[in-house]
């Protein structure tokens, strides 16, 4: 794949159990329809503990995702179980000290997770 599509220029490579950010430096992170990929767990839970580390107090993390539920079942049959489930992610969330502020579907097939820090300082 890389040959047919190079990297963009720029582009930074990284790993999900330490991203190139600093602190709270961050007021908002975008995880558009690919937080999904991360498909092992704990690996997941760390990306988000990572997220929540560069947050800023009072930063949002905006997650677009379809749900491994009926609507994507009758969309997409097998191929469903790709996705997660509401629950797995709001055990993702959770686990990296992250609460859901608010949760709403886009359409019957994406779902939209607005989430900030689940401190009591933040």
């Amino acid at each position: 794949a890389r040959k047919a599509y190079p990297l963009f220029p720029g582009t930074q490579k990284i790993t999900t159990g330490h991203l190139p950010l600093e602190s709270g430096s961050i007021d908002m992170a975008f995880l558009i329809l690919a937080a999904h990929e991360i498909r092992k767990e704990q690996e997941r839970i760390i990306f988000f503990r990572e997220l929540h580390r560069a947050l800023k107090p009072g930063g949002r993390i905006i997650v677009v995702e379809h749900l491994r539920d009926l609507p994507n079942f009758i969309a997409y049959t097998i191929g469903f179980l790709h996705f997660l489930s509401r629950g797995t992610w709001l055990k993702t969330f959770s686990g990296a000290g992250l609460r859901v502020d608010a949760q709403r579907k886009i359409n019957p097939f994406i779902n939209l997770f607005i989430l900030e820090k689940n401190d009591p300082a933040s």
